[in-house]
């Protein structure tokens, strides 16, 4: 399987895609340095911690539409351009072809991650100094660590779509469409179907709400009484069990025209 991850990485490498984002995060991140010192200069920033975590969110979502365009190209690409023929008929399993995709999908996802927010810090370090208040390291940590699991989770449903669609625009668009617009899904269903909303992943997957620091949880509370961090935790868990063992499925059934 390494030796596959490290076709993918190459492929990957190729496309030069992921250094381009990496450029416009950066980019951005100089940006809200300007923003801070010059125009709101009223704005209390204590040290390069404070500045990358409050990067977290514009690194989020960047990383997250990047996993999703990724995984739905990743399998829907073979199949159009022909060459998962190629990897078909070389002595390996399909599930060891398609987890090998997936691991490729993810580390390429912490990648992003680990080196925008180490760039932020940088930033930060440069900017504002290497001071720490309200904000410490392990806060960072925490913060960076709760906002991995969406990152993860929609990546992981375009990669069971892209088994189902042949075409790479129909995954991205489906996926795209319930990120962006997941605060409206889950008002509509707290308000319509109260009933079923615990037994909706999208409630789930901000654990921050679970954090007794109210810098994490930034005021909001759990909503369901009978979950816990834990039991949220393992709630989404189990969704990408099934999400992997639905795409392995599709994948050992899908036909190589």
């Amino acid at each position: 399987m390494m030796k596959l991850i490290q076709n993918e990485f190459l492929k990957l490498h190729a496309k030069k895609s992921m250094y381009i984002l990496l450029g416009v995060l950066a980019i951005l991140e100089i940006a809200g340095v300007a923003i801070i010192k010059w125009t709101l200069p009223e704005m209390k920033m204590e040290g390069f911690i404070m500045f990358a975590e409050q990067n977290i969110g514009l690194i989020a979502k960047f990383a997250t539409v990047f996993g999703i365009t990724l995984a739905s190209r990743t399998i829907t690409e073979e199949f159009q351009k022909g060459t998962i023929k190629q990897l078909l008929i070389r002595p390996r399993k399909r599930m060891t072809i398609l987890f090998s995709k997936y691991i490729t999908v993810l580390l390429a996802i912490f990648f992003v991650c680990i080196t925008s927010l180490l760039t932020a810090m940088l930033i930060g370090f440069i900017a504002f100094g290497g001071g720490i208040g309200e904000v410490t390291f392990v806060i960072l940590l925490k913060s960076f660590g709760y906002n991995m699991l969406p990152i993860l989770f929609y990546p992981t449903v375009t990669l069971v779509l892209a088994n189902i669609f042949r075409k790479s625009i129909l995954p991205l668009v489906i996926t795209l469409f319930f990120f962006f617009l997941e605060g409206t899904f889950e008002m509509i269903v707290s308000q319509f179907a109260q009933g079923v909303a615990k037994y909706v992943v999208m409630f789930h997957l901000n654990l921050n709400v679970y954090d007794s620091n109210e810098f994490l949880n930034q005021g909001a509370k759990p909503m369901f009484s009978e979950f816990t961090f834990l039991t949220s935790l393992l709630f989404v868990l189990a969704h990408f069990v099934v999400l992997l063992v639905i795409s392995s499925a599709l994948f050992q059934r899908r036909d190589v025209l």
